[in-house]
């Protein structure tokens, strides 16, 4: 059987509550019963202190106690005029206007209450012990209370064990206060119910509102958001849930143009090749040397465009597939500017380089490495207006080399910077598919330069044109 999250904080709350309430209700039981054992055994106390004050007062006035010898009524009249909280106010205090008829000044007023029953366990004895009056105590453990003039016992109050007496309070109080216990366990048992049935809806309303977010993500609605107001644990969830679903979304649509741009790229020369074929089937063309060039072209643009899709899907996958090795940059750099420099030239590019004189060495995959430069070599050669300049700088910037390619107008503009470097992306101004590019060049110099741990950036040139920015963490540096 499936139990939710609410239930098992419902069922945790109420069981946890449960033991609260009968454990306090154990203990204060018991602590009631042995604060209630003590109260009793104090007024107990106080009212033989009372009985025994009142004899001493009797014998300072007859002489002797011979007076209650076998007198138990006015034995009963003084226990009663002195028992508990009672003692010595019936006759102290005037009657006031509610007092009941046969009370005033010189009458008694109606005896007090003894729940204890002490009347029926007290007695009074000589010195010697001999019964005065009062019903002799039966077997049993008894308390004497002596009764002193001038430090010299002349009776005793002798106080039978109230055992029957205990049970029948302890009987009576236990079933009152289980009833009460019982009310008022009840009744919390019932609050804190409702207060755990709220809290567990409260605690697992995010969870909720999480899963059905995460139902929705799962059947490709990437465009689900959750609410993140909390801030605790959850709300960092619900949080890295939108991050996901935002990312997930925006991968989706990333794959969806990636799909489009490369069906897009791929239509264009299968189209020509197509028409070229075609048009040489119906005899509108006759398969010549010019006719063989241009469908070698086309089918060598083909094998470019696929050769740099699977390039860039290795790089993506594989990374440097731990090719790496110390080498110079400086070098590197050196050698592809001078194996190209003759091109530029013939290209009407000139060519400007700012290197230092000092070596500086990467840990990088020199074939990558030449590849990267190869790209924006190319990248320049493609689209920049000539009469036109290269420049190429490289220097230390802290713990990274930073090197520039800079050349001449014509420029990008600003909306199409971040972009430079999605793949199968072209400035429609000056990055033509006519230029013979494939959109992918800046796109595989990114996947190289993160691949090695930099970053790469795309800049307004001083020149009126493109700068592109890579920096590269250095290994050491070595002096030449």
């Amino acid at each position: 059987m499936r139990i939710t999250i609410a239930t098992r904080i419902f069922l945790a709350l109420t069981l946890v509550t449960f033991v609260i309430l009968g454990s306090s209700a154990v203990a204060t039981r018991w602590t009631f019963e042995q604060g209630f054992l003590e109260y009793v055994g104090e007024q107990e106390a106080a009212t033989i202190g009372n009985v025994a004050a009142a004899l001493e007062e009797l014998y300072r006035n007859e002489g002797s106690l011979a007076s209650l010898a076998g007198n138990q009524r006015r034995w009963n009249d003084l226990f009663r005029m002195n028992s508990g909280r009672s003692a010595g106010r019936e006759h102290a205090r005037e009657p006031g206007p509610g007092a009941r008829p046969g009370a005033g000044p010189g009458r008694p007023g109606p005896p007090p209450r003894d729940p204890l029953e002490l009347g029926r366990r007290i007695a009074l004895t000589d010195s010697d012990g001999v019964p005065i009056v009062g019903e002799p105590p039966g077997v049993g453990e008894t308390t004497s209370t002596a009764v002193t003039i001038d430090g010299v016992a002349v009776g005793y109050i002798v106080l039978a064990p109230g055992m029957n007496l205990m049970d029948d309070l302890d009987e009576r109080f236990a079933r009152k206060q289980g009833r009460s216990i019982l009310i008022i366990a009840g009744a919390g048992l019932v609050a804190a119910a409702i207060m755990a049935a709220l809290l567990a809806q409260q605690l697992t309303r995010p969870v909720r509102a999480l899963a059905k977010g995460t139902h929705a993500v799962a059947a490709g609605k990437y465009e689900t958001r959750i609410a993140a107001q909390r801030n605790d644990e959850l709300g960092d969830l619900a949080r890295d849930f939108n991050q996901l679903a935002e990312y997930l979304e925006r991968d989706r649509t990333s794959r969806q143009q990636w799909v489009a741009d490369i069906a897009h790229e791929l239509r264009t020369p299968l189209s020509v090749l197509h028409g070229e074929l075609s048009a040489i089937e119906d005899g509108v063309r006759t398969f010549d040397a010019a006719s063989q060039q241009s469908l070698k072209a086309e089918v060598n643009r083909l094998v470019g465009l696929v050769g740099e899709l699977h390039h860039l899907s290795v790089l993506d996958e594989q990374g440097l597939d731990d090719q790496r090795e110390i080498v110079d940059v400086v070098a590197v750099l050196h050698g592809m500017l001078d194996r190209a420099r003759s091109r530029l030239l013939n290209n009407g590019i000139q060519l400007k380089q700012n290197l230092p004189a000092k070596s500086v060495t990467v840990s990088a995959d020199v074939l990558k490495l030449e590849q990267l430069f190869s790209n924006l070599i190319e990248n320049t050669l493609r689209y920049t207006d000539t009469p036109g300049t290269l420049t190429v700088t490289c220097r230390l910037d802290q713990q990274f080399v930073s090197i520039e390619f800079a050349d001449s107008a014509p420029g990008v503009p600003d909306s199409a910077l971040p972009r430079l470097f999605d793949r199968l992306f072209r400035v429609d101004s000056s990055r033509s598919r006519a230029t013979g590019g494939s959109g992918l060049g800046l796109s595989i110099c990114k996947a190289i330069v993160e691949a090695h741990g930099g970053t790469i950036t795309a800049l307004h040139s001083t020149q009126g044109g493109l700068t592109v920015r890579m920096q590269l963490p250095v290994v050491n540096r070595i002096v030449s």
